[in-house]
C-alpha cells in the first residue's frame, strides 16, 4: 500500500439495500479488495427512495457490526439522498442523525423522469438548468451532520450528457461550487471521472470533470472519494483512477473532507 496516497477511503458504496444494486452485493462482498485498492475506510451509503429508506438503509448496522472483528478496515454509515427540485427528500433533520455523513444527489433527474414530469427535459439546455438549480438548493440544506455530495453536476443517464457539460460555464462553475464550499459540502471525486458516457482522453479520464475538480479547489471545497460501486466489479481498479484524477486536479490531503483524513 502506498503510504502518502490520498484515495484510502471510498465513502459512495452501495449494497443490496439499494434496489439498484444486485442482490448478491453485501460490504462483505467488498472487503476481500480492499487492501488491493488500497482502501482502509468504507462509506456505505445506500439510497433513500422513499419514506421508509432510512429504516431500510439503517439495517446495514447490524451487517457491519458482524464484520468489525473479522477485519482492519473502518466502516461509516451514511445514505444517499435524492433532491427532487428541493422537495421530498425523504429525509428529515432527525433521521439523519442516524447517519455518519450524507450525500446529496441533485443530478438524477433522468433517472426519476416521473418526478420530472413537469419540467421540459428536451434538450441539453433546459436539463442543465434544472441540474444546476438542484445542485445551488442542495448547497443550501442543513442536516447538522457532515453533508457532501454525490457525483456532483454529472447528468445521470441524460441522452447527451458530454452536451449538457460542455454548456456549463466557468462563471456558473465558481458560483456552484463557491455556493457548496460556503455550506461546507464535499465534493465528490466521483467514478464520472472514467466512465466513458462523457470524452475521455489518454489515461482515461475525463478533462471536463478534472477541470470541475480543479475549479472547485479553487473555490475552497472540501473533497472526499467514491467509487459509486453497486457490486465488486465496479469497485475493481476504480481507485488508482480516483487517486489519479485527484492529483492532477491539484487536490492534496489538506483539501479532503474531515471525516476522511
Amino acid at each position: 500500500m502506498i503510504v502518502d496516497k490520498l484515495c484510502k477511503s471510498d465513502l459512495h458504496l452501495h449494497t443490496n439495500l439499494s434496489c439498484c444494486a444486485p442482490k448478491t452485493t453485501a460490504v462483505e462482498s467488498y472487503l476481500s479488495l480492499c487492501e488491493a485498492e488500497g482502501v482502509e475506510l468504507l462509506g456505505v451509503s445506500n439510497h433513500l427512495y422513499d419514506w421508509g429508506g432510512v429504516d431500510r438503509t439503517l439495517q446495514i448496522k447490524h451487517e457491519i457490526d458482524k464484520l468489525r472483528n473479522q477485519t482492519d478496515i473502518q466502516f461509516l454509515v451514511g445514505c444517499e439522498a435524492e433532491i427532487f427540485y428541493g422537495k421530498e427528500l425523504y429525509l428529515t433533520c432527525e433521521m439523519a442523525h442516524n447517519f455518519d455523513y450524507v450525500l446529496l444527489a441533485p443530478s438524477h433527474i433522468f433517472n426519476f423522469r416521473d418526478r420530472y414530469r413537469d419540467f421540459d427535459l428536451s434538450t441539453p439546455d433546459k436539463a442543465r438548468k434544472i441540474m444546476i438549480e438542484n445542485f445551488k438548493v442542495a448547497c443550501k440544506l442543513d442536516f447538522g451532520i457532515p453533508t457532501g455530495f454525490a457525483h456532483p453536476l454529472y447528468p445521470i443517464c441524460a441522452p447527451w450528457q458530454q452536451e449538457v457539460l460542455d454548456g456549463i460555464s466557468d462563471e456558473t462553475l465558481r458560483e456552484c461550487y463557491t455556493l457548496a464550499a460556503e455550506n461546507n459540502k464535499s465534493i465528490e471525486i466521483h467514478a464520472c471521472v472514467y466512465r466513458n458516457t462523457v470524452e475521455l482522453d489518454d489515461e482515461g479520464l475525463s478533462p471536463i470533470y478534472i477541470k470541475m475538480l480543479r475549479v472547485a479547489k479553487e473555490c475552497g471545497c472540501k473533497f472526499h472519494f467514491g467509487s459509486d460501486a453497486h457490486e465488486p466489479s465496479m469497485f475493481i481498479g476504480s481507485h488508482a483512477k480516483l487517486e489519479r484524477a485527484a492529483e492532477r486536479a491539484g487536490i492534496t490531503r489538506d483539501d479532503l473532507w474531515e471525516i476522511v483524513k
